[in-house]
């Protein structure tokens, strides 16, 4: 039977989630901007400490650390200007061949399947939407360029203050606690920023290393706009697990009516599939390591779960927010099961949460050591 400690704590998380659920609805406009903010900044802490110890003031430390990210962000920005301003006079183009593309490869479905399904019927009503999505996404996006630009713009003016106050914001966490709990509250401060400083070095430069590969590969196969194809499959690795099979999909689909040989498309499916296992592999894991240490399921379920709220930017910022989450719960005895649960060590850890008494302190039932009930209990 549910004890009193544990019906109240389900209830607080439920009242927690429900509101804190409701707010990030309603205040997307407003969080979005400080969110990115708080990581940028974050990323550029040593960056400006680097130029400080130069230059001595504070303001212009941040502006050339500013200047240090952007401008060769900018001449990536310009490597991929002429191909993308190709790509977007061509959208209706592209979208109409991506839908070839698919109707090609439902047809070769159904001559080798063995039973009477017929494929391209089960799709039919919805090719449009698949195949036109992505494109009327990357439209409505430079329609509404303004409102992307206020909001690059806040980012940035965030930013500056949040590195300029840094040190003030700082000391009010600290001092908001009692003075035996500072240290603590210190390292997690410390612990929240090497997460999030890791991650974002990491994840940008495996953005960099795939755009490379994939550019270089889909050119030497022969795939118009290679460089296009490419960088958005690396831009698709911020989404784990399902990104690169997007980033593959979606050039693979476009080989289809596009070529002239058959080998072209397969090439472009084997190409990613090698380079997907190469960068789950090895790539990942040693650029980025387990800064985040979030297991599979909880990642996939806060990639669904900002993603519905924030779109594109709440996928983005799905893996460092929850991770920051896991950081915070873990310093505190009345939520470090909830931060175990989140964890990538949860399956080794299994058997500690037997440890972990309720807020209250009230006794749980701890069955003996000798007793088996299957398997997970050994």
């Amino acid at each position: 039977m549910i004890n009193r400690s544990t019906l109240r704590n389900i209830t607080y998380w439920t009242i927690i989630i429900i509101g804190g659920g409701y707010l990030i609805y309603i205040g997307e406009f407003l969080l979005l901007p400080i969110l990115f903010a708080l990581l940028f900044a974050i990323f550029l802490i040593p960056i400006t400490k680097f130029y400080k110890k130069r230059i001595k003031v504070l303001w212009l430390s941040i502006v050339f650390a500013f200047l240090t990210v952007l401008i060769p962000l900018s001449g990536v920005v310009t490597l991929f200007y002429y191909q993308l301003v190709d790509m977007i006079e061509n959208l209706p183009s592209i979208a109409e061949q991506l839908e070839n593309g698919i109707s090609r490869l439902m047809g070769s479905i159904e001559s080798i399947n063995p039973f009477n399904f017929k494929a391209r019927d089960v799709i039919n009503d919805n090719l449009d939407g698949f195949a036109m999505g992505p494109i009327q996404q990357i439209g409505s996006g430079l329609i509404f360029s303004t409102e992307i630009l206020l909001g690059i713009g806040l980012t940035f003016l965030y930013t500056y203050f949040f590195l300029y106050y840094k040190e003030s914001f700082k000391n009010f966490i600290i001092y908001q606690f009692q003075k035996n709990n500072r240290d603590d509250i210190r390292d997690t401060l410390l612990d929240i920023k090497k997460t999030v400083q890791g991650y974002v070095t990491g994840i940008g430069l495996v953005i960099v290393i795939l755009t490379v590969v994939n550019s270089v590969g889909l050119y030497v196969i022969g795939i118009k706009y290679a460089i296009f194809w490419g960088a958005l499959g690396g831009i698709l690795a911020v989404i784990p697990y399902i990104g690169s099979i997007l980033g593959g999909l979606l050039p693979f689909l476009y080989s289809l009516p596009t070529t002239d040989t058959t080998w072209q498309p397969i090439a472009v499916l084997v190409f990613y599939i090698v380079v997907q296992q190469i960068e789950g592999n090895f790539i990942t894991p040693n650029v980025i390591g387990n800064k985040v240490n979030i297991n599979p399921l909880v990642a996939i379920l806060s990639l669904i779960f900002f993603g519905t709220f924030w779109g594109i930017g709440g996928v983005i910022l799905s893996l460092p927010l929850i991770s920051v989450v896991r950081i915070i719960l873990e310093q505190f005895d009345e939520t470090k099961a909830i931060a175990m649960l989140l964890s990538a060590d949860i399956q080794k850890n299994k058997h500690k949460f037997k440890t972990l008494l309720p807020a209250d302190n009230v006794p749980v039932i701890i069955m003996p050591e000798d007793h088996d009930f299957g398997e997970d209990s050994k």
